[in-house]
C-alpha cells in the first residue's frame, strides 16, 4: 500500500511560508514528530510518504490510505483534505487529540478513527487495513508499560532543519482543567521509553541542537536524572520542558541538564494569580516561587522560555499590567502568550458549555489567538485587546533586541535559543 501522512504544519493554512518555514526549521511544533513516528511504525513492505512543514499536499498523487494527525484548530482543513482523498478512492484515518475528544464527529470525514495513542495502535490499523477488516473505531487500551518507539531518523523526509525533535516519554498526569493533551484518552498516561534507546537516537542526529518534545521532564525524576546522565559527553545543545515547582528547587536536576547540554527550558507560568492556577488544577505553578525557578537555571547558564495564558475567571482588567510587570521583572529569556482556549474533552469545555459561555463551535477559531468564550470579568473586546498589547508589547523590536542581547551572559548557544524564541514571538505580533 501507498501510506500518505501529512503533518499539521502541511495542513494548516494559517501561516504564512515565512512563520511555516521557521517554525519547520526550528521544531517548535511538537507533531512534526508524529507523522515521522507513525512512518517508522508502519511494517513493511508498506511505501510511506510523508508531507512536512511548507511542502504541498498534491491531491493528484494516489494513495491507498492517508492518515492525518491534529489538534482541533486544524480540524476544519483536516476535515477538507480527508474527504478530497476519500473522492479520490483513498482510506483515510484520523487521529490526534480532537478525534481522541470527538470521534464521532471525526468519523463522519473518515473511514476510521483512532481514539487514544495513535502511534502505538497504527500498526494494528495497517494489520486490519491488509486483511480487509478495518474497524471504525480504535480505542488505546491504557497500557501503563514501557514506551516503545523506533527512531524516527530514518523517517525524516527531504529538507533540513536546524533543531530536530525527540520524544522521550509521553503523557502528564497533571490534567489541568484547560489542557487537552492531558485530559484526551491516554493524556495522562504517563510512560517512558529505555534510557538507552532515546540516547543513541539522540546520538544518530545530525544536528548539533534538538527540541525534546516531552510535556515535561519533571515528571519522573529518576528517569530524566539518568536520561541526562547518560547524555553527558555526546555533544548536544537541547531545549526541553520542566515544571516550576521543581525547577525552583532541584539544583542537582538544574545541574545535570547543563552538563548534559540543555541550553533553555520551557515552563507554563501561566498567570501570576494564584487563585486562578489552583481553580485549573495547575498544582505545578506556585507564583512564590517563579523568581527562584528563574534565577536558578539562569545560575545555570540556561535560559528560560515562558508561556502564559490570559482569559481566567479570575482575571481582571488589572491582569495586563500586572503581568507586563511582573514578567519584566523576573527577566524571563523568551515569552509566549495565549488566550485561555476551552478545547473539547477538556473539564474546561464542559464547565464552560455547561454555563452557555461558548461562542463557537467552528474549530478553527480554537487556535489560542481568538476569543471563543465569554469571559467572566471583562468582555470579550477587552480580553482581546489586553492579548494584543502584551502581544506587541513583548513582540515589539526594542524589548526584543534587549531580552536576547540580555541572553548573551548566558552564553551562545542559550543565546541561539532566546533569539529563536523572540523572533517567533515577533513574527506572531506583526
Amino acid at each position: 500500500m501507498r501510506v500518505f501522512i501529512p503533518d499539521e504544519l502541511s495542513i494548516s493554512s494559517a501561516f504564512t511560508p515565512l512563520k511555516r518555514s521557521f517554525l519547520y526549521s526550528f521544531s517548535f511544533v511538537p507533531t512534526v514528530i508524529t507523522a515521522r513516528q507513525l512512518a517508522a511504525v508502519t511494517p513493511p513492505p508498506h511505501t510511506v510518504l510523508i508531507a512536512e512543514g511548507n511542502q504541498a499536499i498534491d491531491f493528484n498523487a494516489k494513495y491507498d490510505v492517508v492518515h492525518i494527525n491534529f489538534k482541533t484548530a486544524l480540524a476544519p482543513s483536516a476535515y477538507d483534505i480527508a474527504d478530497r482523498f476519500r473522492q479520490k478512492g483513498s482510506v483515510v484515518v484520523l487521529s490526534g487529540y480532537h478525534p481522541s475528544a470527538l470521534p464521532e464527529e471525526a468519523k463522519q470525514h473518515a473511514d476510521t478513527v483512532i481514539i487514544g495513542d495513535a502511534v502505538t495502535l497504527w500498526p494494528s490499523v495497517v494489520a486490519d487495513l491488509e486483511n480487509g477488516r478495518l474497524q471504525p473505531f480504535y480505542r488505546s487500551d491504557g497500557s501503563c508499560g514501557s514506551l516503545i518507539l523506533p527512531s524516527t531518523i530514518h523517517a525524516h523526509p527531504r529538507g533540513y532543519q536546524f533543531v530536530n525533535a525527540i520524544e522521550a516519554t509521553r503523557g502528564c498526569p497533571q490534567r489541568c482543567d484547560f489542557c487537552q493533551d492531558s485530559n484526551v484518552r491516554d493524556g495522562a498516561l504517563f510512560r517512558a521509553r529505555p534510557v538507552d534507546d532515546v540516547i543513541e537516537e539522540i546520538a544518530s542526529l545530525r544536528q548539533k541542537i534538538f527540541f525534546f518534545t516531552d510535556f515535561s521532564l519533571t515528571i519522573d525524576l529518576s528517569y530524566t536524572k539518568a536520561l541526562f546522565r547518560g547524555m553527558r559527553g555526546l555533544g548536544k545543545k537541547f531545549i526541553c520542558g520542566g515544571n516550576i515547582d521543581v525547577l525552583a528547587k532541584d539544583d542537582e536536576l538544574l545541574r545535570l541538564s547543563h552538563d548534559a547540554g540543555c541550553i533553555e527550558w520551557i515552563s507554563g507560568f501561566e498567570t501570576f494569580t494564584q487563585e486562578a492556577l489552583e481553580k485549573a488544577h495547575k498544582k505545578t505553578s506556585l507564583v512564590e516561587e517563579y523568581a527562584a525557578a528563574v534565577k536558578k537555571i539562569h545560575h545555570h547558564n540556561m535560559a528560560v522560555f515562558g508561556t502564559f495564558v490570559v482569559g481566567f475567571d479570575e482575571d481582571t482588567l488589572d491582569i495586563f499590567p500586572a503581568m507586563q510587570a511582573h514578567i519584566r521583572e523576573l527577566e524571563i529569556d523568551a515569552v509566549n502568550f495565549a488566550i485561555l482556549t476551552p478545547y473539547p474533552g477538556t473539564p474546561l469545555f464542559q464547565r464552560l458549555e455547561r454555563e452557555g459561555r461558548i461562542l463557537t463551535h467552528d474549530w478553527s477559531k480554537y487556535n489560542r489567538e481568538t476569543v471563543v468564550f465569554t469571559p467572566k470579568n471583562m468582555s470579550k473586546e477587552e480580553l482581546m485587546a489586553g492579548f494584543v498589547h502584551l502581544m506587541r508589547y513583548f513582540g515589539s523590536l526594542p524589548y526584543l533586541g534587549f531580552r536576547t542581547i540580555r541572553g548573551l551572559r548566558l552564553g551562545f548557544y542559550p543565546f541561539v535559543s532566546t533569539f529563536a524564541g523572540n523572533l517567533g514571538q515577533y513574527m506572531k505580533a506583526v
